[in-house]
């Protein structure tokens, strides 16, 4: 396997975050990353949304088009989150199942899951045409296909449940061009594809034209809705507004209410080069749990196309045999496409599973009623963070009625998940035992140069890193969000959150929520070495 491909030494990464991880996805690769400016005076709109990711720069055009005033805050660049490490499958056949919706939400919702998901599909189509994105927007057939421990009953119950959902699914011998596969599938016509950067770089480029306010490497600190709703930055600026979106994958406004309802996993991809046109266009899922996921996206040049696949997930935090889980991605891929050449990129993302498995878009609980959320993805955070931010909450700000408004409500009762639901918290109590035990190492001197590790310090723990020259870096291991102690992710070159998903930087800077503060900086042997954040 090659070596990863990590932030290019040109890239500024502290204090200008491209992405959320120190490996590349492969749409960062090559990519001309937009530049704004950040936050430097008190401002008012109409809409402050916080997030500069598929859910809150599409949030941004629908309510631009409405006529309202709108500022976008992003604590790194465009799309330096989630948004960006997507493998960007645009699909209303849907990871969680269709015969499980109808389960926990009735057949009507597991329609109205079909409609929202179709209509997101739609909708990133339309804006790609209207604002003339190139953005490699392709519209492709989609293939669930059986996993090893699955049988033909699987795809039947399926078929039947998408089926009355709506969809013009059909189950077919198998999937195309793959001699290695001569089970049934099941097809899903009519989904797409793009490379996620291009669009919302395309996206952010558009809004800026029509005169929305993006600042970027501005922290949002303070969210407070009401009647003097105000976001204020990290550098002391204020901005008022009547309306407040939180787009940042997972709430950094919230501190329980929502996070008892959403389990955070690592997920993992490779992209390696095949031979053009040796694998035809398509999204590609299998039936196992976790799955697998598959598409084509264009090489660098005319001969070859690069195969994307992810896959062994695992919960944030509770892994650490990273290299063994792309080894697997690698040996079940070559399997299956033994034309495979070279691993030019591996990354690894943050999906937010929902309990019930849809995602959580409206008015956030416990709030004024002038704070909206998005988030859990579910795997599907393309089109759930569009459905969401384009469409239900523009309508819920302007007070129009919206058919899904109850089905992705968040304040919504759990109902046939909540085994699954106790099971999850159960486990979040049991990640405690980390404030109880030893640490990684005893000593600093045990720690490789260009990684970390938890020490304990006492009654307490501290987060070590040791940079490529043998600087030394401490933060505190306590997680600001609700005090868990956060793990080494070498991968990554993080540390992780094992109860709620938070992340930080080798330097303890905050880079995926729920916390939204950095992690209380120690002492260091060189202090001034220290970035700033």
């Amino acid at each position: 396997m090659s070596t990863a491909v990590e932030i290019p030494s040109n890239v500024k990464y502290h204090g200008k975050k491209v992405t959320s991880g120190s490996r590349l996805p492969v749409w960062l690769g090559n990519s001309n990353i937009p530049q704004f400016s950040k936050l430097d005076k008190d401002i008012q709109t109409d809409v402050t949304i916080v997030g500069a990711g598929i859910s809150g720069l599409t949030c941004a055009y629908t309510l631009q088009k409405l006529g309202l005033r709108v500022t976008v805050l992003e604590d790194g660049e465009v799309a330096r989150g989630e948004s960006g490490r997507t493998t960007a499958h645009l699909a209303n056949g849907l990871d969680d199942h269709y015969f499980e919706l109808q389960k926990e939400h009735g057949k009507e919702g597991a329609r109205m899951a079909a409609e929202s998901h179709t209509a997101a599909i739609d909708m990133i189509e339309n804006i790609a045409r209207s604002e003339s994105i190139e953005c490699e927007f392709q519209r492709v057939d989609g293939y669930l296909f059986l996993g090893e421990t699955d049988t033909p009953d699987f795809l039947q119950k399926e078929y039947t449940a998408a089926k009355e959902s709506g969809l013009p699914v059909e189950l077919v011998a198998g999937l195309p061009k793959c001699e290695w596969y001569t089970a049934p599938a099941l097809r899903f016509p009519n989904q797409a594809q793009i490379h996620p950067t291009k669009y919302l770089f395309g996206l952010a480029r558009a809004l800026q034209n029509k005169g929305v306010q993006i600042y970027t490497n501005t922290h949002a600190s303070i969210i407070e809705g009401g009647p003097s709703a105000h976001v204020k930055t990290s550098d002391g600026w204020t901005v008022s507004c009547r309306h407040i979106v939180v787009a940042t994958n997972v709430p950094v406004n919230d501190r329980v209410t929502m996070y008892t309802k959403l389990e955070p996993y690592r997920t993992y991809v490779i992209a390696a080069k095949v031979p053009k046109g040796s694998v035809p266009r398509a999204l590609y899922w299998d039936t196992l749990d976790p799955y697998h996921y598959v598409r084509i996206t264009d090489g660098e040049d005319s001969s070859h196309d690069i195969l994307i696949v992810g896959g062994e997930d695992h919960l944030s935090g509770q892994a650490s045999d990273y290299d063994t889980r792309y080894s697997n991605l690698v040996t079940w891929t070559k399997e299956r496409w033994p034309m495979m050449g070279e691993v030019v990129y591996r990354w690894s993302g943050h999906i937010i599973e929902p309990i019930d498995s849809l995602a959580f878009i409206g008015r956030n609980p416990g709030d004024f009623d002038n704070v909206y959320i998005v988030t859990g993805d579910s795997g599907n955070g393309m089109t759930h963070g569009t459905l969401g931010g384009g469409i239900l909450i523009p309508d819920l700000i302007m007070g129009k009625p919206n058919r899904w408004e109850k089905l992705y409500d968040p304040s919504r009762k759990m109902t046939n998940e909540k085994m699954e639901f106790i099971k999850y918290n159960l486990d979040v109590v049991k990640q405690m035992k980390d404030w109880v035990t030893g640490g990684d190492v005893k000593d600093i001197e045990e720690i490789p140069c260009d990684s970390g590790a938890v020490m304990r310090s006492g009654l307490t723990k501290t987060a070590v890193y040791k940079d490529s020259e043998g600087r030394v870096f401490r933060c505190s291991a306590v997680c600001p969000h609700l005090g868990c102690i956060v793990r080494w992710n070498d991968s990554e070159k993080s540390f992780d959150c094992p109860c709620h998903g938070s992340r930080f930087d080798r330097y303890g800077g905050v880079l995926n929520g729920p916390s939204n503060k950095n992690l209380e900086p120690k002492e260091t042997h060189q202090k001034e070495h220290e970035p700033h954040h």
